[in-house]
């Protein structure tokens, strides 16, 4: 129907839709522009009727079509409003996605309107979630190879789109080419001095083979002689027994001073080979960034001791080798998969919880940092509100970097009011009073917030990290 109302509209000089439409008298109808081209261009053949060929004399009468020119404005204000409509980005997250969006996270991959976008405003947990213009079908600029990623850096030689960690591969692709290369040269500038000693060498045992032959032939020759002069019998042989001898010896001393020299050579040859293939792996692995094995911390009886469960960190969560520091990095680590790993949220769980008692922890932070008490059970997928305090299975202690407490728990904040005496945070959790309390430890201990809760199953200690720069840092330093 649209397109034949659109047909119907058409100016059948100029192939637009009708602007100030005049009406011939045979009733077809023209722009008033095109109508006076046509004129101007027929003073010397008479003026027809470019529809049905019809002649109108030395002069025409024309009239301006007023319900034509209404219908085509009514037709083109329809097509501007739909235009509109089709262009507008809607709210994923309401209802009815009706409301227009005002941003486009690229991580989570959502509109939000502006209602929806607070969260990423305020909470630490979306503070490393990219925020961008409203985007239409942002699923079609996905990465073909990364999946999760947003295609954002464009490619000249491939001349299409990619995310930042095909960029990343790509650099590193040419740095291993360029570490192989250099590598290769020096091995086969070794291999060519190597070929060189061998060749020297042997050419020592051909002369020394000459020599060898020419003694022979002297002795022989001597023989001759002595025979000839009818010399006794027992004087050239002892002294031909003797020369042999002495010949005999010398071929030992080369050809054992060759095979000890051949062996040293095989050895330092093998020693250069076996370091250029350890300086080659070395280099791989770190340019590949290979990922930290995971492995659970021993199990000890002394309950004071507190370490970090890496199978629980965020790939952008860097653990220290002692189990007891956490650090935001920029660049993710791609730990192995486990069910238990913080999947969004920045976060590391400790790797041994309590279900009784009363407890104390001692934290060292810095930077931006969430210090919380969560259940084990706390959930881990993207888009599970699994942010330490934003879920009603942690309560957690927030600090922006700059000085300002925030108390969270079940996405509810509360303003802490007081102010930090150290870098140190002493939690203390006590089961039967179903007490958590967060504390600041300097010359004495100054308790910041308290929260009231029911303890119904074991609890860790809980690190959030949410800044690269100032770096972010948080260490266990004690446990009683």
């Amino acid at each position: 129907m649209e397109s034949k109302l659109e047909e119907t509209l058409t100016c059948s000089v100029c192939q637009e839709i009708f602007e100030d439409p005049r009406q011939l008298p045979c009733g077809h109808s023209m722009c008033l522009g095109c109508l006076e081209n046509l004129r101007d261009h027929c003073t010397d053949v008479p003026f027809r009727c470019p529809n049905c060929r019809k002649y109108f004399g030395p002069y025409i009468g024309i009239s301006k079509s007023f319900t034509l020119t209404t219908i085509v404005e009514d037709y083109q204000e329809i097509r501007r409003r739909k235009g509109a409509a089709d262009r507008r980005v809607c709210c994923d997250c309401c209802p009815d996605q009706q409301n227009p969006a005002v941003k486009t996270c690229l991580k989570c991959e959502v509109s939000l309107c502006g209602e929806h976008v607070k969260d990423h405003l305020e909470r630490p947990a979306f503070a490393d979630h990219p925020l961008a213009k409203p985007l239409r079908e942002i699923s079609k600029r996905k990465c073909p190879v990364h999946k999760e990623e947003v295609a954002r850096h464009y490619c000249e030689n491939s001349r299409r789109y990619v995310c930042h960690l095909c960029v990343q591969d790509s650099n590193q692709q040419n740095l291993t080419k360029g570490v192989s290369a250099l590598l290769k040269s020096k091995l086969s500038e070794h291999l060519t001095h190597v070929d060189e000693r061998l060749e020297m060498m042997k050419h020592q045992v051909r002369e020394s083979n000459q020599s060898i032959k020419t003694l022979q032939e002297d002795m022989r020759r001597e023989r001759e002689t002595a025979k000839e002069k009818a010399y006794p019998p027992e004087s050239p042989a002892n002294s031909i027994t003797v020369l042999l001898l002495v010949l005999w010896l010398m071929v030992l001393v080369y050809a054992y001073d060759y095979a000890v020299e051949n062996q040293a050579l095989k050895e330092a040859q093998q020693h250069q080979q076996n370091h250029i293939n350890h300086m080659y792996s070395t280099i791989t692995e770190k340019l590949v960034d290979r990922p930290v094995n995971s492995h659970f911390p021993p199990v000890t009886k002394d309950k004071e001791v507190l370490m970090l469960d890496l199978d629980t960190a965020n790939d952008y969560v860097k653990i220290s080798d002692d189990l007891r520091t956490a650090q935001k990095v920029r660049t993710r680590i791609r730990y192995p998969s486990r069910p238990n790993r913080f999947e969004e949220a920045p976060q590391v769980l400790s790797s041994h919880c309590f279900g009784t008692g009363a407890h104390t922890w001692e934290v060292e932070v810095e930077g931006y940092w969430d210090v919380a008490v969560s259940f084990r059970g706390i959930k881990h997928e993207r888009n599970s509100r699994s942010a330490f305090g934003n879920n009603p299975h942690s309560w957690s202690l927030t600090h922006n970097g700059s000085g300002k407490l925030v108390a969270y728990h079940d996405g509810k904040k509360t303003v802490v009011p007081a102010r930090l005496q150290s870098n140190r945070i002493a939690v203390m959790v006590d089961f039967e009073k179903g007490n958590i309390t967060f504390a600041s430890v300097g010359s004495t201990a100054t308790r910041l917030h308290e929260f009231k809760a029911k303890l119904t199953q074991p609890v860790c200690l809980g690190l959030g990290l949410y800044r690269v720069d100032p770096p972010s840092i948080a260490s266990i330093v004690n446990a009683w």
